[in-house]
C-alpha cells in the first residue's frame, strides 16, 4: 500500500434524534492531499467527492449537509470570521473561527475579536472589562451551502455572544490608549442556527495537552483577501471571491503548559510551539493532533516567512465564567447545544 500525501481529519456527522437530542448519526475520516505541485507542509486541498454516510437521514437540508467536496465538508466546521463596518465597500476577513456545537457554538483566537479595537475600526469602545462595538459593526462568520441547492453558496451569521477573558491595563504614558490583555487566547462565540433547522457541524476536541515531538497540523483561511462589495440592480452585494482552505503540517517543538505564570513566550495562556508555516488569518484556526482525530488547540501567533508559531491549549476555558454563571464544561454536561464532550484518552 502506497501512503497517500497529506494528512486527514476524523470527521463526524450530526443529526437530531426523534426525543431532540443531539447525536453522531455517522463518522468518516476525510483524506486533505495536497494539490499536485503544492508544498507538502503547506498546501490547498485536492478536493474529491466524498459521502458521510450511507444512509442519510432526516430532511433534505440535511442531506445536502452530508455530501460534497472534501473542502465543502471542512468548510461546515471551518469558517472565515468577518467584519463589516456600516457603510465600506468591503468586508474584512480577520481570522478564522471553528465549530464547536450543532446549536452555533464556535472557537477563534481571542485576539480576532479584539481586531476592531485594536486596528481602529468600527467605534469600539470599553465597557467595563470587555468590549463594545458600536451598531455600526458587523462580525460574524460565513457558512457554505451545498451547490445542489443552486443560487447562494453561503450564509453569513452574526455572532449573538462572545466570550473572552482577560484585564485592560493602563499605559503609564499619557499618549497610549488602554489595552486589553488576554488571559488565553482562545475565545467562544455563538451564532444563530443555520437555515431550515440545519445543524453546524462541529468538530472533535480534546483537553489534552500537545506532545513534544508530535506531528500536528492547522486548517484555516490563509491570507483570505477582504471580500469587496459591490451594487446590482440597486441592491449590495457580495462580489466573488477566494474562499480557500489551507493546511499546514509541523511539529510541535515545545510545551508551555504553566506560561500564565512563568509568561515564558507572548502568548497569553498555556500554550505550544508549533514548526509550521502560518500566514495572517490563520488565527482562531484548529490545531489536530492525534492523527487528526482530535482538535488539540488554536493558532495564536506566527511569524512572517517563518515556520514558527504558537497555539493556545483548549482546557483552561473549560472552567471559566461565561452565561449567568455558566461555563463551556457546565454547558457541555447539561445543555442540549450538541457539543461533543471533549476526549478523556490521549491519542
Amino acid at each position: 500500500m502506497i501512503d497517500k500525501p497529506g494528512v486527514g481529519v476524523l470527521k463526524t456527522l450530526w443529526a437530531k434524534r426523534p426525543d431532540g437530542a443531539w447525536t453522531i448519526s455517522d463518522i468518516k475520516g476525510l483524506d486533505l492531499e495536497p494539490k499536485p505541485g503544492s508544498d507538502p507542509d503547506f498546501y490547498e486541498v485536492e478536493s474529491d467527492l466524498a459521502l458521510m454516510t450511507n444512509s442519510p437521514r432526516g430532511s433534505i437540508h440535511e442531506v445536502f449537509a452530508s455530501f460534497g467536496p472534501t473542502d465543502f465538508l471542512l468548510k461546515q466546521s471551518i469558517l472565515p470570521v468577518l467584519a463589516l463596518v456600516h457603510g465600506e465597500s468591503a468586508i474584512r476577513c480577520i481570522g478564522t473561527a471553528f465549530v464547536i456545537g450543532c446549536t452555533g457554538f464556535l472557537i477563534t483566537a481571542g485576539h480576532v475579536l479584539l481586531d476592531p479595537q485594536e486596528s481602529g475600526y468600527g467605534e469600539v469602545t470599553r465597557d467595563g472589562n470587555t468590549l463594545k462595538y458600536s451598531e455600526k459593526l458587523w462580525m460574524g462568520v460565513l457558512v457554505p451551502l451545498n451547490s445542489a441547492y443552486g443560487g447562494r453558496t453561503a450564509v453569513a451569521l452574526p455572532f449573538e455572544s462572545c466570550w473572552y477573558w482577560g484585564d485592560w491595563h493602563d499605559s503609564p504614558l499619557l499618549h497610549r490608549q488602554p489595552e486589553f490583555k488576554l488571559l488565553t487566547d482562545v475565545a467562544i462565540c455563538k451564532v444563530p442556527m443555520l437555515p431550515n433547522g440545519v445543524p453546524h457541524q462541529p468538530l472533535n476536541l480534546s483537553v489534552w495537552p500537545f506532545k513534544m515531538g508530535e506531528r500536528a497540523f492547522a486548517v484555516g483561511y490563509a491570507e483570505m483577501a477582504d471580500i469587496p462589495l459591490i451594487t446590482k440592480d440597486g441592491q449590495q452585494q457580495i462580489a466573488d471571491f477566494d474562499r480557500t482552505l489551507y493546511v499546514s503540517i509541523g511539529e510541535v517543538t515545545d510545551v508551555f503548559p504553566d506560561n500564565h505564570l512563568s509568561k515564558a513566550v507572548p502568548t497569553p495562556g498555556p500554550c505550544a510551539e508549533f514548526r509550521a508555516r502560518i500566514p495572517g488569518k490563520m488565527s482562531g484556526s484548529p490545531i489536530f493532533g492525534a492523527q487528526g482525530a482530535l482538535v488539540r488547540g488554536v493558532v495564536s501567533r506566527s511569524f512572517s516567512g517563518e515556520k514558527h508559531a504558537y497555539g493556545s491549549m483548549l482546557a483552561p476555558v473549560l472552567h471559566l465564567p461565561m452565561r449567568e454563571g455558566q461555563t463551556l464544561k457546565t454547558i457541555m454536561e447539561t445543555g442540549n447545544e450538541g457539543i461533543p464532550v471533549l476526549q478523556g484518552p490521549q491519542m
